[in-house]
């Protein structure tokens, strides 16, 4: 048999001997009843008064709202919970309760009154205040900014030192919104908008440097961290002042790019400009390069090894729309064949013994920009299949993928072998020899422009000469009526070495070749001789004949600086102009058409100017 359960008298003592308050409230939260040991601690002696009055506004302020809470939740078979402060009713003094609401039922499990139990928690109560006394002074003195925004980035409270930081005043922060702060340009705007987005899909960001403007309208920059609370109604964020550490950064980028203008200033005084000459040959084909740079057609340069094709390259890029994106060149002769796709086209990881981590090639590099590929008859046939490709379709896979890549690239090639004669020998692709063969440009050989031998181992001296700490001055007449009258079969950079050498082991300050020149063993083919026509005789008989007076390097810079002058019609500034063919500043070129003694002819007109 069951134990008998306690009778209901020994239950009402239990309830009444209770240190905690307990209330019998009806279905609207009036109270009915109270425990002695509730009267005690409220400090209540007589409870007649209030019987029938409403236990819910006893409290003050939230903790009524909470009250209202617990009663309808009790209501409804639910327990009601929350703490609240409430005054005794002698002494005013202030307590805590843990309040407890639940329901009393009827034999039918109908509601039929409401029990609020109230425990005193004012102990506990206090320290928690304490806590947060002391978790809200650290806070406000805290070193670092902190504030806590809506997620509309309205403040609802922000610490001593970032009012300081934006420059605001306590009385202000109820008022601000955190996106106030954000200058009105386009990226400070789209830089804290995403910080924001992030930090509203409950993402923490952290370290996001941003530029905002205080109160006053100066500049700060700041860096931020944030993150959302756990109920997701409000960002706790805390950020640093980091202007000094930005402007000083500024300051030495901007001493940077002057250092490097600076810097280019008198290198442009050593030299005039990387492409030197006054051939017409080479003057005709700088105009094409000017004309066809401004277009997305593939270009293809023809000539020998030496002559400049990558100077070329360089030009048409530098002078194309997509200047300001890269260049990228590859030497397809340089790359042994079973890399060769790889480096053009990148591969990803396991595509091949080695490749241990994906690899973006070069045409993903060039994305936007220009790609130069010199040697281009050395590639493999596979991989012309491949590059036919990306010139029709811009697009390819990287090696061992299926993904398609997409891109934007111009292509530039390069090559000093004959590629119709390689398509006829199965070598080369016809369909990509057509493919490239868009604009052909041909790089004139150097001995056909035997005319602009002084000019070039003029500025070859002057660049060498400054590189190596020596002061050449003059080019011996011997030395000049050498070079023009040698071959030149490894061309310009054949000459280029040749001045090295002369430089470096020149005694004094006129240039002697270190070595007596010599034309090579095997004479040159017959179409190379009918090549050097009477035009060209006449120019290296003129360039010997001048020995003396283009032995003066000043005399050699004022005639190349004269020749490109008359090439663009006097014209200085522009995009056509002199300057920018020989890559200086119009102010440097005029400093040194005066120092040179250059003056436009007077029979021209203003505006050829």
């Amino acid at each position: 048999m069951a134990p008998e359960g306690p009778d209901e008298s020994f239950q009402a003592r239990l309830i009444e001997g209770s240190p905690d308050c307990i209330k019998v409230l009806d279905l609207d939260g009036r109270l009915l009843s109270m425990n002695a040991g509730g009267m005690a601690v409220l400090e209540i002696c007589d409870l007649k008064p209030l019987v029938g009055t409403s236990w819910i506004d006893f409290w003050q302020g939230e903790d009524r709202t909470a009250a209202r809470a617990a009663v309808e939740a009790a209501r409804a078979g639910n327990i009601g919970r929350f703490v609240g402060f409430f005054p005794t009713t002698q002494t005013q003094r202030p307590m805590w309760f843990h309040v407890v609401v639940s329901a009393i039922v009827d034999q039918s499990g109908q509601v039929e009154r409401l029990l609020a139990s109230s425990r005193d928690v004012t102990d506990l109560q206090k320290k928690h205040i304490e806590s947060e006394e002391r978790l809200r002074d650290l806070f406000d003195e805290a070193p670092i900014a902190y504030v806590n925004e809506g997620i509309d980035s309205k403040f609802i409270r922000a610490n001593r030192t970032a009012m300081k930081i934006l420059g605001i005043k306590p009385e202000d922060v109820p008022s601000t919104y955190g996106k106030d702060f954000v200058p009105d340009t386009p990226e400070a705007q789209a830089r804290v908008r995403e910080a924001l987005e992030a930090v509203g899909n409950g993402i923490d960001t952290s370290g996001v440097v941003l530029e905002l403007r205080r109160k006053d309208g100066r500049p700060v920059w700041i860096e931020w961290w944030s993150r959302p609370s756990p109920d997701g109604s409000h960002t706790r964020t805390m950020f640093l002042d980091i202007t000094k550490r930005v402007t000083t950064e500024q300051e030495k980028a901007r001493l940077e790019e002057q250092n490097s203008y600076l810097q280019e200033e008198i290198r442009s005084e050593h030299n005039f400009g990387e492409i030197v000459g006054n051939d017409r040959t080479l003057l005709d084909l700088l105009r094409q390069i000017e004309q066809v740079s401004r277009t997305q057609s593939t270009v293809l340069i023809l000539g020998e090894t030496g002559t400049g094709k990558e100077l070329l390259a360089r030009a048409l890029h530098d002078r194309s729309p997509r200047r300001h994106r890269p260049l990228v060149k590859v030497n397809c002769g340089a790359i042994s064949a079973g890399l060769v796709d790889s480096e053009l086209f990148g591969h990803i990881r396991g595509a091949f013994t080695g490749a241990i981590a994906n690899r973006d090639g070069r045409f993903k590099l060039a994305n936007g920009g220009t790609i130069f590929l010199d040697e281009v008859g050395e590639l493999p046939l596979d991989t012309q299949v491949k590059l036919l490709r990306v010139l029709q379709e811009q697009e390819f896979e990287p090696l061992g993928s299926s993904t398609t890549l997409k891109v934007d690239v111009r292509v530039v090639a390069a090559t000093n072998r004959d590629l119709a004669e390689l398509v006829r020998a199965g070598k080369f692709r016809a369909d990509l020899f057509y493919r490239l063969n868009v604009v052909p440009l041909r790089a004139p050989a150097l001995r056909d422009r035997a005319g602009d031998i002084p000019l070039l181992a003029t500025f070859f001296v002057q660049k060498l000469a400054a590189k190596m700490g020596k002061h050449i001055a003059r080019i011996g007449e011997e030395t000049l009526s050498q070079l023009v009258n040698y071959p030149w079969p490894g061309n310009i950079r054949e000459l280029q070495n040749v001045i090295e050498r002369a430089v470096i082991l020149s005694p004094g300050s006129t240039l002697v070749l270190a070595e007596q020149l010599r034309a090579p063993a095997s004479p040159p083919a017959a179409s190379e001789v009918a090549g050097r026509d009477s035009k060209i005789n006449q120019e290296v008989s003129a360039a010997s004949a001048g020995a003396d007076s283009l032995g003066s390097l000043q005399e050699a810079g004022r005639r190349h600086i004269e020749a490109v002058l008359a090439s663009t019609n006097w014209r200085i500034e522009g995009e056509r102009g002199a300057a920018k063919l020989l890559g200086v500043s119009p102010s440097t070129l005029r400093s040194r058409m005066q120092k040179l003694g250059v003056k436009r002819p007077e029979h021209l007109p203003r505006t050829a100017r």
